[in-house]
């Protein structure tokens, strides 16, 4: 039930944030976090490290409303409000990477995710390490800093 729930209102808060005009290009962001998440857990769930309870419907050891809840949203959103001051672009970063680990936790703590061979500290250093480089991505790859004026 944690899984629908998160879906939900991050596609709320999704809905109520998008730009639809720049969406062609934010959502790059968005499929580039799914795709990392989707590495990320399975690749962890097979070496033990930790597992999705009752993800509703799997994906490769993860939750399918997870990874188009918080994870889509947030890749797509990061992209979408990504600032252009450098001290600002350490901001953002940090302040996405507290609330995806508070989530995390939450989520932990519900029972949802349970940690093996992992720590929350292990995964601290991994939201970060994504979130940093959904930064670049979206800097680099998507050309954030000369296409918007």
């Amino acid at each position: 039930m944690e899984w629908i729930i998160l879906f939900l209102i991050n596609w709320i808060v999704f809905l109520l944030l998008v730009d639809w005009k720049g969406l062609k290009i934010n959502i790059w962001s968005g499929l580039f976090a799914t795709i990392m998440a989707i590495f990320i857990d399975y690749f962890n769930s097979i070496q033990g490290r930790y597992i999705i309870n009752r993800p509703i419907i799997d994906i490769m050891g993860s939750s399918l409303f997870f990874l188009l809840g918080p994870v889509f949203v947030i890749g797509t959103l990061l992209a979408q409000y990504h600032p252009k001051k450098r001290l600002m672009v350490v901001a953002n970063t940090f302040v996405l990477f507290t609330i995806y680990s508070i989530v995390e936790l939450i989520l932990v703590n519900r029972g949802a995710v349970e940690y093996l061979g992992w720590g929350f500290i292990d995964s601290l250093v991994i939201n970060l390490g994504v979130m940093s480089t959904l930064s670049w991505f979206s800097i680099v790859v998507l050309n954030k800093w000369s296409v918007e004026k």
